[in-house]
């Protein structure tokens, strides 16, 4: 006999179930009823399985793309209601949600002991407490920003359903913010919490909260008292501070009073997040019998910290490999050639240091055996880049980078340089260092005169423009820096410390004052200024501690600070 049967199963639950036949085919034979029956009960047996294996319901498909996350349309208790008894609060939601991502970012507070269990029926979320809510206390219950539908399309930003079992809603707040100490940037999702001013390293925090995008956090609906309060990264999501494992920030002060229907705004909390990883060798490659390519973890600042040396095991002769340059489309990728060709299958033991990350990270010295080739050296000289880029300090030098040593003198004799409008084809004050020309003023760049650089490009037989502007003193503006006494201050001798970077996080200028200073001969550019008071007189800015407390020192960010040349621009601050 030969069967062939086509089942369609439609309907979505067992009760609407219906499995009907399209199609059958029978040769030489009839299908009894007993055939029937027997296709019918396993189509219900599979059905039953499919449902029964997800977790969450799936939304039905067709029609435009669901780009939107759900939104809450529904609770009972509703928002902000009083005298609430129930043990059960609902929340209907506009879609079916991924029950995954509300579990992880639900929040109940003030932490009041109490266990609860979580339900779903359809759209809807049921929190059942196991026990009667405590009398006169304002619940609040937040749903996470990374709450999510079935699409993984999050709700952007977070619920919160307030309600109280006595007569009257908290009403008291904080508004804060939580910055980088080295650029004044506000850091998103950094945890706030709010704990009983009697600190107990065993309790939870009653309230929690997490900054917005722009480092912004705010507590709403909290009870009337006084509180500590503190960031740390709650690693294990306990809401307790566990100081082997989490590194607790301190505010300006070590607890805040909150007053009911009163948002007090706090000083903002600055924190160090400076990269302290050093970098890594993550491989090294040869690529032919003396150029080496060696990647590391991160990128790089430049190839002139590092040193690079290689040994031969046949004779104990050690010679040192050269950088050339940092790959540009990969800056983590260092181009080296070594002084002396590594003679197939001989071992060489390879020896990388002193490479540095942006910030100020030195690597760990590092030592791999490496295996000689006997490929030739293939590479294509060609030009890589320039340093520096754009503007030139009066007394800079330029340095043109290319691929490989420079053997070939056409790439010093094709050289132009334009002066304004006056082209020079020699440039008298030049050398060849390896792989680059570098070139230096005669004894200044004329200010305020345009240079264009025509390096040769081998590899195209084309010059490659390079332009510059010269940055002298008709381009120099300034900044003073006057510290504010208010009328209830006393005269103060604290010594200010302050620090000038560029827009790029590059250090240009440090020093110290009391009352004033003026800082000259700034290029014409966008700054970032760091001001500091260094209490403890460690050269540094210190953060502070939780437990036991210590005030962090005080700090002033001020970004973006505009030179115009020709002008001095005053800044006045007050650290009160």
């Amino acid at each position: 006999m030969k069967l062939i049967i086509v089942v369609l199963f439609i309907g979505g639950s067992i009760q609407n179930f219906q499995c009907n036949l399209l199609y059958c085919s029978v040769k030489h034979e009839k299908i009894t009823m007993n055939y029937l029956s027997s296709l019918t009960k396993i189509c219900l047996v599979l059905l039953l399985f499919s449902l029964l294996s997800c977790a969450t319901p799936i939304a039905p498909t067709g029609g435009p793309m669901d780009k939107e996350g759900p939104s809450i349309i529904r609770t009972v208790p509703q928002n902000l209601l009083t005298g609430v008894n129930s043990q059960r609060v609902e929340i209907e939601f506009s879609e079916y949600v991924n029950r995954n991502s509300l579990s992880s970012n639900l929040q109940i507070e003030p932490d009041i002991g109490i266990d609860y269990e979580l339900s779903w029926k359809k759209k809807t979320l049921f929190i059942d407490f196991e026990s009667p809510l405590p009398d006169s206390t304002t619940l609040l219950i937040t749903l996470g920003n990374k709450v999510s539908d079935t699409r993984n399309n999050a709700m952007g930003a977070s619920e919160v359903i307030a309600f109280s079992t006595g007569d009257q809603i908290d009403k008291g707040g904080l508004i804060g913010k939580v910055l980088n100490a080295e650029t004044g940037k506000g850091l998103e999702g950094k945890e706030v919490f709010l704990f009983p001013n009697t600190y107990d390293i065993q309790k939870k925090a009653l309230y929690r909260t997490e900054t917005d995008t722009g480092g912004t956090f705010r507590f709403n609906y909290v009870r009337e008292t006084e509180y500590s309060i503190v960031h740390f990264e709650d690693r294990n999501r306990n809401k307790i501070w566990d100081s082997s494992l989490e590194s607790a920030h301190a505010f300006n002060t070590r607890s805040v009073n909150v007053q009911n229907g009163v948002i007090d705004t706090l000083a903002s909390i600055y924190i160090m997040e400076a990269d302290t990883m050093r970098p890594e060798v993550l491989g090294v490659g040869l690529l032919s019998s003396s150029r080496l390519r060696i990647r590391f973890s991160e990128a790089l600042v430049n190839e002139f910290t590092g040193q690079i040396t290689l040994e031969a095991g046949f004779s104990e002769t050690e010679f040192s490999a050269i950088p050339l340059y940092i790959a540009p489309a990969d800056p983590s990728i260092v181009l080296a050639q070594s002084s002396r060709p590594l003679v197939q299958d001989s071992t060489y033991e390879l020896r990388v240091r002193g490479f540095e990350d942006f910030f100020g990270n030195a690597m760990e010295p590092f030592t791999q055996e490496l295996i000689g080739s006997g490929a030739t050296d293939t590479t294509i000289q060609r030009f890589i880049g320039v340093r520096p880029e754009g503007l030139l300090g009066m007394r800079d030098s330029v340095e043109l980078q290319y691929a490989a040593p420079i053997r070939n003198a056409a790439i010093i004799d094709s050289l132009r340089i334009v002066e304004g409008v006056v082209e020079r084809e020699s440039w008298s004050k030049s050398i060849v260092k390896s792989n680059r020309v570098v070139l230096y003023p005669d004894l200044e760049w004329s200010d305020g005169v345009d240079y264009q650089f025509l390096a040769w490009n081998p590899r195209t037989q084309r010059r490659v423009l390079v332009p510059f502007s010269v940055s002298g003193p008709s381009n120099w503006g300034a900044i003073e820096l006057v510290k504010m006494i208010g009328p209830n201050d006393s005269l103060s001798t604290e010594t200010v410390t302050y620090e000038l970077r560029t827009q790029e996080g590059r250090l240009l200028k440090q020093g110290q004052f009391v009352e004033r200073i003026q800082i000259d001969s700034l290029i014409a550019s966008t700054y970032n200024l760091r001001l500091y008071l260094d209490t403890n007189a460690n050269q540094r800015w210190d953060e502070g501690s939780w437990v036991p407390y210590n005030k962090p020192e005080s700090l002033i960010i001020r970004r973006s600070i505009i030179i115009q040349p020709g002008f001095s621009s005053t800044i006045r601050f007050n650290f009160n």
